[in-house]
């Protein structure tokens, strides 16, 4: 083979074999850049998976933030409802009853007071400066010779030791034969020694009580009796019926505002 051939298949084999190891640099350098740009691609979808969630986790704390806020604001202010005032404690009314000792301390009263006695009158008063004068009783029982048959019948007051006394009676006026059937009332209470005692002047509360037991049934039951048998007395004596009358007029008379003095009195 001549010279000049044998120099171009040289440079042939040489430039093959530096292709051939340009391609093997290209190929083992390949994989090298590939797991640069590999890592550099994982580092930015890490860095922006992290952005992601960041972004996610804000969202969720704005989202939470808003709803906390517009509950509050959806959620109505409670309307505070006003303290019930308590009812107030019913005042307790008590039955009509026979009461001990009672009787006879009534007695005392109406003698007293048909015998014009004002010492012994002062002494069954819890306030003796409310008992009328000697002169003043004469006159209340000019036509009264005394009072006989006294029973009465007691009420509990709602204050300790105190009573509403209905004080059935018969009194027997002058020059008249039948006695007349009637009642009285009175307040009585126990005074620290245990003795009874009626109140002429009561508080205003005490005597609204006083006044309205008068309308309890077994109060006006008795009423009722006393009345009937007023009326069988008046119906059986005429004597009875024209005096009764004739007090009747004067009670009315006395009543009218023209005779009136701004004192009252309780009658019989």
């Amino acid at each position: 083979m001549k010279l000049k051939y044998k120099k171009i298949v040289l440079l042939t084999c040489l430039s093959t074999m530096g292709i051939g190891l340009l391609t093997l640099m290209i190929i083992q350098g390949r994989p090298k850049a590939d797991d640069q740009a590999n890592s550099t691609s994982s580092i930015v979808a890490e860095a922006q998976v992290n952005d992601d969630e960041a972004d996610v986790s804000a969202m969720v704390a704005m989202r939470a933030s808003q709803e906390d806020i517009e509950a509050s604001e959806v959620t109505p202010t409670p309307t505070l409802s006003p303290t019930p005032i308590p009812s107030p404690t019913p005042i307790p009314v008590y039955p009509l009853e026979e009461m001990e000792g009672m009787d006879a301390f009534i007695e005392v009263f109406f003698t007293a007071k048909a015998s014009s006695d004002v010492d012994k009158l002062k002494s069954v008063y819890l306030d003796p400066s409310k008992v009328e004068s000697r002169e003043q009783l004469q006159k209340m029982v000019q036509y009264i010779e005394d009072y006989r048959n006294v029973k009465t019948y007691s009420k509990k007051s709602y204050e300790e030791g105190a009573y509403i006394v209905y004080a059935y009676h018969e009194i027997k006026f002058s020059s008249i034969n039948t006695l007349a059937p009637g009642l009285s009332k009175f307040y009585v209470i126990t005074d620290d020694d245990g003795n009874f005692k009626i109140v002429s002047d009561m508080e205003p509360e005490v005597e609204e009580y006083f006044n309205a037991r008068n309308e309890d049934a077994d109060v006006l039951a008795l009423i009722e009796e006393t009345n009937t048998k007023g009326e069988e007395a008046k119906a059986k004596d005429e004597d009875l019926m024209i005096f009764w009358n004739g007090l009747d007029q004067l009670a009315r008379s006395n009543d009218s505002p023209s005779n009136q003095n701004g004192d009252s009195e309780e009658a019989d």
